[in-house]
Order: structure tokens, then sequence, then C-alpha cells
């Protein structure tokens, strides 16, 4: 195979990934299109709880994600992650209904850890560290 024919596969791969990426992000429901009623996020376009994937971004710069996550029946589903404006992640955490239920990871804008730890059903559980070193136990978390 010549380099030629390498290079134009490589390329062709590029372009699919590319718009497979475009795409998935036109997937992505805008939080502007949603409004926050009793603790669920509905659309305001019909007044029903939305469940799929949604994306907020910056006001100032709308090429720039804000935050990224899953709602189910109008609640946090899965990973939700929110971002500074320099593209770090700020925020890491897991939901389940609504509810925090997993690992959970803050930082500072230059990627510094400000605060690690697991939740098991709202309730924190495992070793927990916050950026003063302070480091707290509690409860077990269940094997997952």
């Amino acid at each position: 195979m010549s380099q030629f024919s390498l290079v134009a596969r490589m390329l062709g791969c590029m372009v699919i990934f590319g718009v497979s990426l475009v795409n998935a992000q036109e997937q992505r429901l805008h939080m502007n299109e949603l409004v926050l009623e009793e603790g669920r996020f509905i659309r305001s376009s019909d007044g029903e709880p939305y469940s799929g994937d949604v994306i907020s971004v910056f006001a100032t710069d709308e090429t720039k994600t804000r935050e990224l996550g899953t709602l189910r029946d109008g609640r946090w589903h899965g990973i939700y992650e929110t971002y500074y404006f320099n593209g770090q992640l700020e925020s890491k955490i897991s939901y389940s209904n609504g509810e925090f239920d997993g690992p959970l990871e803050r930082y500072y804008f230059d990627g510094q850890v400000i605060a690690r730890g697991t939740y098991d059903k709202g309730a924190r559980c495992g070793e927990w560290f916050d950026v003063d070193g302070t480091e707290d136990s509690y409860p077990p978390c269940p094997d997952s």
C-alpha cells in the first residue's frame, strides 16, 4: 500500500469521526429549552419532563461548553460534567435518578483537585479528600 493511499484512508476516517462528533453534539438538547419546576427539568415546548442528553454553553461564547449530562424523567442520571471557560473540567458527578450516586470529582480552573469522594444513594461513603488536605472517612461504599 502506498503512503498516499494510507494517508487518504486516514483522512477519510478523520472526516467520518469528525462528522459523528458533530452529529453527537447536535443530538443534545440545549438546557435553555428546559425549565426547572419542582426539581425536574421540563421541556418548555410541551411541559413534559425531559429524558435525554443535554448541553449548556457560556452566554459570552456559545462555542464553549458549560455543562454536559443526561436527564431521565427530568432528573440528572449518569455522569454530569461542568467546565470552566478555559475548557478545564470543573466537576464530574455521578447521579442516579436525581441523586448523587457514585464518584464525585471537583477541580480548580488549573486542574488541581478540590475534592474527591464517592456517594451511595445520596450519602457520602468511603474515603473523601478535600483541597485543604482534609481526609474524611465515611461508612464503606457497597461493592458495585
